[in-house]
């Protein structure tokens, strides 16, 4: 868990630093991500006009898979500008507990669609084969949906 203590930070800026178990990720088992390494972070939290600034970095890797060609990769995860704002009017307790917040930092890095490079072919929709690793030579079937297009005249031409 990730906390800090009210009093401290009142008197003075503090610095955390650590890291957490893979655990920390909490993905759900069957997520097209699985944690591949603990989540490491550093925060400076300071007091500021009736609140608390928690500014700083979170990291760590995940294992997915690519989203063309599906082959195994890890990615690392992370974002350098976590800025999180507590009011101070809403902490009840001693201590305060910031490890969901984190948590959410790191998670809404994630990609929608992981890439194991910008230049992956992906796979042929036809016979599945990686496109990165060998030719296939499917003929692709034609969209019907575009073939309304085909009618249209364009300038006199069609």
């Amino acid at each position: 868990m990730i906390k800090f203590s009210v009093r401290c930070v009142e008197k003075e800026p503090i610095f955390l630093e650590g890291t957490e178990p893979e655990s920390f990720w909490a993905l759900p088992e069957k997520d097209e991500f699985a944690p591949a390494s603990p989540v490491s972070y550093a925060f400076r939290i300071s007091a500021a006009a009736g609140s608390f600034l928690v500014t700083g970095s979170v990291r760590g890797t995940v294992s997915t898979r690519c989203g063309r060609c599906l082959a195994p990769l890890k990615l690392e995860i992370r974002n350098d500008h976590v800025e999180l704002c507590y009011a101070k009017s809403d902490i009840v307790t001693e201590e305060v507990d910031i490890s969901g917040d984190v948590r959410d930092e790191l998670l809404i890095e994630l990609p929608m669609n992981p890439l194991c490079s910008e230049e992956c072919k992906g796979l042929c929709p036809v016979c599945g084969t990686d496109l990165n690793k060998k030719r296939c030579r499917c003929k692709r079937p034609e969209n019907p949906v575009w073939s309304a297009l085909d009618d249209i005249e364009l300038g006199g031409e069609k």
